[in-house]
């Protein structure tokens, strides 16, 4: 029997969700293609990072990817001496800031793509009041896709906020905030683009040292121009470890997933690079239900997928088009 305070269903998402509803959104792919040579002028140490590591690979730009970059610059620990240290220390500055640019989509949903995102938030949605919940989004997105489109909508604004599993207070703390009928539940393992550390904070990981910061907030303007806190995709994760707030997402994320009954898949793809993950997520296989990719040209990834996890189990098809079939199915859910 499902303990109350736990959740019947879990919908795990990817990047593949968000690139559905908003094409421009991109993914791990699309990041790869702007390096080094679509890198904007903002980060020139990033820039010339990267032209130095194709140089040494002999121009063999399979070796230039985000995940080994990234994972070079951030477990770095030696320098030969101070100059090198502040020179690190702005490559990887730029490094973050960087992935947040792009990843970063303010472009509005059509009006299509808005509607199916909405019915789909409407059918996850929990009653604030009751003593359990139904469903729970957990993404290993950084975008703010969900907390636009709610935003976005002002008749659903007003009856819904996003609970993110963890107190996270609002940078316009002074602001009145009244409790809201509904919410959508959303824990966001890797961070969030509009999760900031607070100004003077000595550890910016550590949750009563994080903030979320809307465009709307009168403390947007402060925090707008600093680097919003994610993991970025990168091997060296443990540095941004350490505090309470990753500690105690991912520990909420696998109680819950331990005690769910039905847990899908949505735009993600069990990344074969990602060990950490792999055994996290499969361990509680016995209630998958579902893993919905888009299909890739050359089928690869489909056909891992479909070995990793019994090709019942794993079906090729956008993530927009799925949950608009399924809501029109709603026995599906």
């Amino acid at each position: 029997m499902m303990q109350s305070n736990c959740y019947r269903r879990i919908f795990v998402l990817g990047s593949g969700f968000s690139k559905s509803f908003s094409p421009q959104m991109p993914t791990l792919r699309d990041l790869n293609e702007l390096i080094p040579f679509g890198i904007p002028d903002e980060f020139p140490h990033f820039r010339d990072y990267c032209k130095r590591f194709l140089e040494l690979c002999n121009g063999d730009e399979e070796y230039l990817g985000i995940e080994p970059l990234a994972t070079s610059i951030l477990s770095a620990q030696i320098f030969p001496g101070e100059r090198e240290r502040l020179y690190h220390a702005s490559l990887r500055f730029e490094l973050l800031r960087f992935i947040a640019s792009v990843i970063r989509n303010d472009n509005a949903l059509d009006e299509s793509a808005a509607t199916i995102l909405k019915k789909f938030l409407v059918s996850c949605e929990n009653d604030s009041t009751a003593g359990s919940r139904e469903t729970l989004l957990l993404s290993f997105n950084y975008d703010t896709l969900i907390e636009t489109a709610i935003a976005n909508d002002k008749e659903f604004c007003e009856q819904v906020s996003v609970d993110y599993g963890v107190k996270i207070d609002p940078a316009d703390r002074s602001a009145k905030r009244g409790l809201k009928p509904h919410t959508i539940d959303l824990i966001k393992l890797h961070g969030s683009l509009n999760w900031f550390p607070v100004k003077g904070a000595s550890d910016e990981l550590d949750l009563k040292n994080v903030c979320v910061v809307e465009p709307h907030d009168r403390s947007f303007p402060i925090y707008c121009e600093d680097t919003p806190i994610f993991i970025p995709m990168a091997h060296a994760k443990e540095s941004f470890l350490r505090g309470s707030l990753f500690n105690l997402l991912w520990s909420k994320a696998d109680y819950y997933l331990k005690n769910a009954e039905e847990i899908y898949f949505i735009g993600y793809g069990f990344p074969k690079t990602d060990i950490n993950n792999l055994e996290f997520l499969l361990r509680h296989r016995d209630r998958f239900k579902k893993a919905v990719v888009l299909d890739s040209v050359d089928r690869h990834d489909l056909q891992r997928l479909q070995k990793l996890l019994g090709e019942k189990l794993v079906e090729s098809c956008d993530a927009k088009e799925f949950i608009e079939k399924c809501l029109r199915r709603s026995s599906e859910f």
